[in-house]
């Protein structure tokens, strides 16, 4: 029984100035470190330390005992304390260019999809031996070329595409879905299937892009 799997994604500077300071005299200044930044150091402060006690235990060969692998569990929590401290740290700076930004950004996203197809009637769906590819391609023609018709409304500008056509002994069952770590698992493409038709509907800014792409396509 041939089955197939179709996947489809739809896609300054601060200014310096002289303090004016009387020749001779030399005056030291100090800025504080502001609450962030003084945590983020002392976190990488102490992600150092410990990184070399780690080192020192793996020239040693000391780095399968109980005391190494509570370093190296250390070690670890550090590096994501050092990174948290850090993303305190410039979260102020993320706000800041999106103060500035004065227009908002559209709302986009991104439509992923996978269905299984068992042919239940090969001869007529191979009619005349097109083959997989072929007649994926017409019924795509038939549908108006549109693989998400559900989408296609006043309210949504459709983008680029891609559409996938493979090859597949496996289909999905309902064990995947419960076994699956992440929904997006499903979405992975197994060795074993083999692609049989690509269907790529890129959307270019201007008619000059898309003829030039098109003679790409012509020379290759």
């Amino acid at each position: 029984m041939l089955r197939f799997t179709v996947s489809v994604a739809r896609a300054p500077r601060a200014n310096r100035r002289s303090t004016g300071t009387p020749a001779g005299t030399v005056t030291v200044m100090t800025t504080p470190l502001d609450p962030a930044r003084s945590a983020a150091v002392e976190a990488g402060e102490e992600l150092l330390r410990l990184a070399r006690i780690h080192v020192d235990q793996v020239a040693s060969g000391n780095d399968d005992d109980e005391a190494a692998e509570d370093t190296d569990r250390a070690l670890w929590e550090s590096v994501a304390a050092y990174g948290v401290a850090l993303d305190d740290l410039y979260a102020g700076d993320e706000d800041e260019d999106e103060d500035e930004d004065g227009e908002p950004d559209e709302l986009t996203f991104t439509v992923r999809t996978r269905y299984d197809y068992t042919v239940i009637d090969e001869k007529a769906f191979l009619a005349g031996g097109q083959g997989i590819a072929s007649a994926v391609g017409t019924l795509l023609q038939r549908a108006g070329g549109k693989p998400v018709p559900a989408l296609e409304v006043a309210s949504l500008e459709t983008g680029s595409g891609l559409i996938t056509v493979h090859l597949n002994a496996e289909l999905l069952t309902s064990q995947d879905f419960a076994e699956a770590e992440e929904p997006t698992d499903l979405l992975h493409i197994d060795p074993a299937e083999s692609l049989q038709f690509v269907l790529d509907e890129p959307v270019y800014d201007s008619r000059h892009e898309a003829e030039a792409a098109a003679k790409r396509d012509t020379d290759s």
